[in-house]
């Protein structure tokens, strides 16, 4: 009967042992998404707006960093984006990677081709679950 005590409290710490190992390892579970929104420059025509959103999402089969890309013109309603017109959000394991997807050539490339076109940037970054 004494040794119940020890056995209950060896059960609780090893409880707690594993949940603050899972909660340390969780970032491995996570995602992290950079968002980009464009606003377009007054005067670019639709089919250049086109060729800048479709050369952003050709990155995804460019840039091996990158485990998922989506994005495409604004169709809001409510008039709350800021002139923002266009947003993708491109995803990544982790922020060596996202460092490196920001650094590469291709991606470099991408920004000097699209950068004469664009009034302005946002870019966020978040961690997701």
């Amino acid at each position: 009967m004494r040794k119940l005590p020890y056995i209950i409290l060896l059960i609780v710490l090893f409880s707690v042992c594993t949940n603050l190992f899972l909660q340390a390892n969780s970032s491995e579970t996570k995602k992290l998404r950079h968002v980009v929104a464009f606003k377009f420059k007054p005067g670019i025509t639709p089919e250049q707006m086109q060729k800048a959103t479709k050369d952003f999402l050709q990155l995804k089969t460019r840039i091996p960093q990158i485990m998922e890309l989506e994005g495409g013109p604004d169709v809001a309603i409510q008039n709350k984006n800021g002139k923002f017109t266009h947003c993708f959000v491109v995803t990544v394991k982790n922020q060596e990677d996202l460092n490196t997807y920001g650094e590469h050539p291709i991606h470099k490339a991408f920004s000097q081709s699209v950068d004469p076109l664009l009034a302005e940037v946002m870019v966020v970054d978040y961690w997701a679950e």
